[in-house]
This record gives C-alpha cells, sequence and structure tokens, in this order.
C-alpha cells in the first residue's frame, strides 16, 4: 500500500475547465496545420487554345473551317485538325451548365463518319437554322445536328440540350485566324 508523503497531487486539483481549455489549444493547433496545408481542388477542365490547330485546318481543309462565335463561357476543352484518312476539324466544348458540346465537320459524306457522330441517338425530324437544313438525332444522354452541303459534314453534338445545339449551330462561322 502507498504511504501518504504529505505533498498536495496537482492533479487532483483539475477541473474540467482546465480540460476544456486544453482541448482548445490542441483544437486550435490542428486548425492552424489545416489553414497551412490545405489546397484548393484544382478545376477538372483543362481548357486548350485552338490557335495550332485553326492555322493546321485553315492550310489543310478542303472546306471552309468553322467555329462557334460569340459563345461566352463556352470552355475550349479539345482542338484538332486530322488530315488522314479523311480531313476533321474538331472542337469540343465545356458549357456555363457544365454540359458538353463537340462540332466535327468532314469533307465525308461517309455513313461510317455519321455513325460516330450518331453513337445513341435516333432521327428526330429537322430544322432549319440560318437557312441551312440540319437533321435531328435525340438520345438519353445526348444529341446531334447533322448537316451536309457540298460534300462536307457538319455534325454539332453532346450532352447538352438540342435548343443549346442548336444555338450552337447557328453561331457557327468561318473563320481563317483565331481572335486574339
Amino acid at each position: 500500500m502507498p504511504e501518504p508523503t504529505g505533498r498536495s497531487n496537482a492533479r487532483l486539483a483539475q477541473t474540467v475547465g482546465d480540460m476544456g481549455r486544453s482541448l482548445a489549444v490542441v483544437l486550435a493547433a490542428v486548425a492552424v496545420i489545416m489553414f497551412i496545408t490545405h489546397r484548393a481542388e484544382p478545376d477538372p477542365v483543362r481548357e486548350v487554345s485552338m490557335s495550332a490547330p485553326l492555322m493546321l485546318a485553315n492550310a489543310q481543309a478542303t472546306f471552309p473551317v468553322e467555329v462557334p462565335q460569340g459563345r461566352e463561357g463556352y470552355r475550349l476543352t479539345s482542338a484538332r485538325f486530322s488530315g488522314e484518312p479523311i480531313p476533321v476539324w474538331h472542337l469540343g466544348y465545356v458549357t456555363p451548365a457544365t454540359q458538353y458540346v463537340e462540332v466535327e465537320q468532314s469533307a465525308t459524306m461517309q455513313l461510317k463518319f455519321l455513325t460516330a457522330q450518331l453513337a445513341q441517338t435516333a432521327p428526330a425530324g429537322s430544322v432549319v437554322i440560318d437557312g441551312e437544313t440540319w437533321n435531328i438525332y435525340a438520345g438519353k444522354s445526348q444529341h446531334a445536328l447533322i448537316r451536309q452541303v457540298n460534300g462536307v459534314t457538319t455534325a454539332v453534338t453532346g450532352t447538352a440540350s438540342i435548343n443549346e445545339l442548336k444555338t450552337v449551330a447557328g453561331s457557327l462561322a468561318t473563320q481563317k485566324q483565331t481572335q486574339l
């Protein structure tokens, strides 16, 4: 059995208030560490420039290269021109509503190119936009507008609504150089 020493035990005099103050000091230290080491999550959308692909497309395409105009808030996520086996101009955008819109043009009317554009969609009529007829294709998760003129197929597709795709199709204009 322990023998009393005659000295008072300081731990016996501690109160719940002392424990609360100690806990507050520890939590404050943790908060400071978290504040110093916290990093904001990067934006998952990586924007690209269309300058180089547009110059290549204008130099090599056998058709007038079109780009959507005045699409404020749209973020360009992909831009490329491929000349083989058939020339294809491609632009991909994320809309302000975080939907995807793609514009593809090709100097072909081949079924293979169209099949790739119309995956999981079905014919849903047609619409005239700026005097040109576009065929509408609707699906559960994506939609498409297709225009075929003078051997050039233009497809405006994506997860955005058909009305949004119509707006993009109506804003297409030939662009020879990038806007600075």
